[in-house]
């Protein structure tokens, strides 16, 4: 990604934070976690673990490691989000480390992790999926995981227009966007405040591509689990639960 894309996304990132806390507080005090049943049925037992999120937002899935016992680092572009994953980490007493940066220009001294982790709506950020997942590789350790739990391409390209009615709104196979042209595609805030009048560009890759660049990695695919989700097909009607909302990938580095 250019530097001038970079600097665009940070800004139109910047624009949204102070509007995107995330999970209050209480939210963690009180047991809950970010992390979802599934993610951690493939993860396991995250304890003593090294683990990186990228893409991380204000870090509520790094604080749910953290709480879980693993050792967290979240890795972001906005300061603001960043400032917030603080804030909420100094209130519980847990050691997250949170730094600023471009993913696909990661310092050396980021690695050693035994997970990756990426959530949803943080892989549309990736400009370049080959060298993504090649930079992933370089810094898990052997038998170390990458997980990809993100919004499914199917959703991303599909409008909801009556009930029982999809038309096709982008290109599963054209990768870049500038812009959404459906709305509800954009970061869920935007629907209550507006889409902030800011350069951004975003991407699309569909399965086909992602699955073919952790191979080429050298990564070994080891579970691809699809999921509906009726919320995100909304106005759909009953057939919501008929295709995919979201997916979850897992690869090892035997290297």
């Amino acid at each position: 990604m250019s530097s001038e894309v970079v600097r665009q996304n940070r800004d139109y990132w910047e624009q949204l934070a102070p509007h995107r806390p995330g999970e209050p507080v209480e939210f963690f005090r009180d047991g809950g976690s970010a992390v979802t049943q599934a993610e951690l049925a493939v993860l396991g037992d995250v304890r003593g673990r090294r683990v990186l999120q990228l893409a991380c937002s204000v870090g509520d899935e790094a604080l749910s490691f953290a709480k879980l016992g693993a050792t967290a680092t979240a890795v972001d572009l906005a300061p603001s989000h960043l400032a917030t994953g603080r804030a909420k980490a100094a209130a519980l007493g847990l050691p997250v480390e949170f730094i600023e940066q471009d993913m696909m220009n990661l310092d050396p001294n980021i690695s050693g992790f035994d997970i990756v982790y990426i959530s949803w709506g943080g892989i549309c950020w990736v400009p370049d999926i080959r060298r993504w997942t090649a930079i992933i590789a370089e810094r898990l350790n052997r038998g170390g995981v990458l997980v990809i739990s993100e919004h499914h391409p199917l959703w991303e390209i599909l409008t909801v227009r009556d009930e029982n009615s999809l038309s096709v709104s982008s290109d599963y196979f054209g990768i870049g966007r500038d812009g959404y042209s459906d709305p509800s595609k954009a970061p869920q805030v935007t629907q209550r405040i507006g889409t902030p009048k800011v350069p951004h560009r975003s991407y699309i890759w569909n399965l086909g591509a992602v699955v073919t660049a952790v191979i080429d990695a050298g990564l070994t695919v080891r579970s691809l689990q699809e999921f509906p989700e009726q919320d995100s097909y909304e106005g759909l009607g009953e057939t919501s639960t008929y295709v995919p909302a979201t997916y979850l990938l897992t690869a090892r580095s035997d290297g």
